[in-house]
C-alpha cells in the first residue's frame, strides 16, 4: 500500500474491528417486535476500554439503519433503528469514539430496500400513477409472489429485498445525499457499501466524488467476492475491496493441510510482478457477520493462532468480527445467520474457553503490525510452502519481514530455501515472542528454525 495514495493514511494504519449492531447489543429479530425506542448502542461504552486494550482504530459498524429485520432491509437510510437508539445518541457515541482516536465506518446498503421502503410503499399504492416507480425496476405486466399487481427485480431472488435502479437521477441524489448527511451532520469517517460488485462501477465513481466532497479523508470499503476486483476499486472508485478470496482459503489450506493452496492465491492475487490485485488493497478477515466464524470452521481449534498470525502480516488492511478475538464460536446455516451474530459476553469471565489467552495473541499481534512498516505498506512475495508451512516477505522502502507459518501439532526443524531474494548472508531478528534462538542468519540462500506446533515467526531483517 506504500504508493496507493488515495487510500486515507489512517485507514492504511487501521485496525478495524466489525461489529453487527443488532446481534452485538443483542437487540430483537424484528423491528415490529419492539415499539419504543431502545438506546443499545449506549452499551457500547462498557467496551471502550476493551477496544483500547485490544489496539482497535476503526470501527466498522454493520447496518445502523431503520429496518424490517437484520439491517439489510432497509426502511429508512436518514433514521437510526429504534431498537438501537437515536441519531443523536449515535453521534454522540461517534464523538466519543473520536476522542479515543477511533475512527467509524457505516454500511451502506444502497443496492436494494425492504418493501417497507417510501418509493415502494408509493408504487403499491398508486401502482403506474406513482410519481416514484421509476425508483424499482418495476414491471406492470406480471405479478410478485405478494400479489402486488406487479413484479419488480430483487436482491438474488428475494422479494423481500426490492432492488433500487441506480441508474435513475431522482435514486442517485437521494443516496448521495444520504452519505453527504452521515458523513458530514454525523461525522463517520466513511462506508462499508453493501453488494457493491452487483453495482456499477460508474455509480460508484460519482458516489466517491461526492463522499470525498463531503469528508477528503473519508474511507470507501467495497463488498467484493467475485472478481476482478480492480472494476469496482481503485483511484477513482472504492478504495478497498473485501478479501472473500484470500479469506477462503485461509481456513481451507489449514483444514486440509494445503499451505500450497494458500501459496497459489497470494501468488496470483499479489505478487508485486504478476498478481491481479498488485495495484489495489483489500480489507482482509477471518470471518464477519455471512460466514461461520473462525474458531468453529477450523478444524481444530489450535489452527487459530496461526490463522491470526496471517491476518496481521499479510498485505492489506487486517479486520477483526466482534468476539472473534476471544474465540467466540458460531456456525452460519443455509437457513440462519443467528449463531454467528450474537451478544458478545459482557465479562471476562464469561469468554469461552482460552479467551483470555486469545485476546493477549491477538494484542501482541497488532503491536507487532503497528511498529513495523513492512507490515503495514510492504509488498507480499510468497517464496515457499510445505503441506503445513507457508513463508512469505514482506518488503517495504525500509523495512524487509519474513513470516512463516506453521500448522502442524510438532516442533520441527526446518531448512527453509530463500532462493532469488538476494538475502544470502542476511541477518534477522524474531518479533514475535517465543522460546529458542531469537537472531537467524542466511547461509547458502536458506534458513534454518525450529518451528514451534500451531504458531509462527515473524523475522525482521537486520541492516
Amino acid at each position: 500500500m506504500e504508493n496507493l495514495y488515495y487510500i486515507p493514511e489512517w485507514a492504511k494504519r487501521g485496525i478495524f474491528y466489525h461489529i453487527y449492531p443488532l446481534g452485538f447489543f443483542g437487540a430483537p429479530k424484528y423491528n415490529k417486535d419492539e415499539n419504543s425506542t431502545v438506546n443499545r448502542l449506549a452499551e457500547l461504552r462498557n467496551y471502550y476500554d476493551h477496544f483500547k486494550k485490544l489496539g482497535i482504530t476503526v470501527i466498522q459498524f454493520g447496518p445502523l439503519f431503520e429496518s424490517v429485520s437484520h439491517g439489510y432491509d432497509t426502511i429508512d437510510y436518514m433514521k437510526i433503528d429504534h431498537r438501537l437508539g437515536t441519531n443523536e445518541l449515535f453521534k454522540e457515541i461517534v464523538t466519543e469514539l473520536h476522542d479515543m482516536g477511533i475512527k467509524v465506518i457505516i454500511d451502506g446498503v444502497f443496492n436494494h430496500v425492504s418493501r417497507e421502503f417510501d418509493s415502494f410503499k408509493d408504487i403499491q399504492q398508486y401502482k403506474q400513477n406513482s410519481w416514484r416507480k421509476h425508483w424499482h425496476y418495476i414491471d406492470f405486466s406480471k405479478n410478485s409472489p405478494f400479489n402486488d399487481g406487479f413484479d419488480y427485480k430483487t436482491w438474488e431472488g428475494h422479494y423481500k429485498l426490492v432492488k433500487l435502479n441506480l441508474s435513475e437521477n431522482d435514486v442517485k441524489n437521494y443516496i448521495f445525499s444520504v452519505a453527504s448527511y452521515w458523513l458530514k451532520e454525523i461525522d463517520v469517517d466513511g462506508w462499508r457499501l453493501d453488494v457493491a460488485y452487483e453495482i456499477h462501477p460508474e455509480f460508484w465513481g460519482e458516489f466517491r466524488q461526492v463522499c470525498k466532497n463531503a469528508k477528503s479523508d473519508c474511507f470507501l470499503v467495497g463488498e467484493m467476492i467475485h472478481g476482478p476486483y480492480s472494476k469496482w476499486v481503485g483511484p477513482e472508485l472504492l478504495d478497498v475491496g473485501t478479501g472473500y478470496q484470500v479469506y477462503k482459503s485461509i481456513w481451507s489450506a489449514f483444514n486440509s493441510n494445503n499451505m500450497h493452496e494458500l501459496k497459489a492465491v497470494l501468488e496470483r492475487s499479489f505478487h508485486p510482478e504478476w498478481g491481479l490485485n498488485k495495484n489495489i488493497a483489500l480489507l482482509n478477515f477471518l470471518g464477519n457477520h455471512d460466514t461461520t466464524r473462525i474458531r468453529s470452521i477450523l478444524n481444530d481449534e489450535r489452527y487459530l493462532y496461526p490463522a491470526f498470525i496471517f491476518l496481521f502480516t499479510s498485505n492489506g488492511i487486517p479486520k477483526i468480527y466482534y468476539g472473534d478475538e476471544i474465540g467466540m464460536y458460531g456456525v452460519k446455516t443455509q437457513h440462519s445467520d443467528d449463531d454467528v451474530r450474537k451478544l458478545i459476553p459482557k465479562k471476562i469471565e464469561s469468554w469461552p474457553k482460552h479467551g483470555q489467552n486469545i485476546f493477549e495473541h491477538v494484542q501482541k499481534l497488532i503491536k507487532i503490525r503497528n511498529n513495523n512498516h513492512a507490515l503495514i505498506y510492504g509488498d507480499l512475495i510468497p517464496v515457499y510452502a510445505e503441506n503445513n508451512l507457508l513463508v512469505f516477505l514482506r518488503k517495504s522502502s525500509v523495512q524487509t519481514i519474513l513470516v512463516i507459518i506453521n500448522n502442524q501439532f510438532q516442533q520441527a526443524h526446518k531448512k527453509i530455501p530463500l532462493w532469488n531474494q538476494n538475502l544470502d548472508g542476511a541477518k534477522f531478528v524474531e518479533l514475535l515472542e517465543q522460546g529458542g534462538s531469537t537472531e537467524f542468519y542466511i547461509h547458502n540462500n536458506h534458513l534454518n528454525a525450529e518451528i514451534y506446533p500451531c504458531w509462527g515467526r515473524i523475522l525482521l531483517r537486520i541492516n
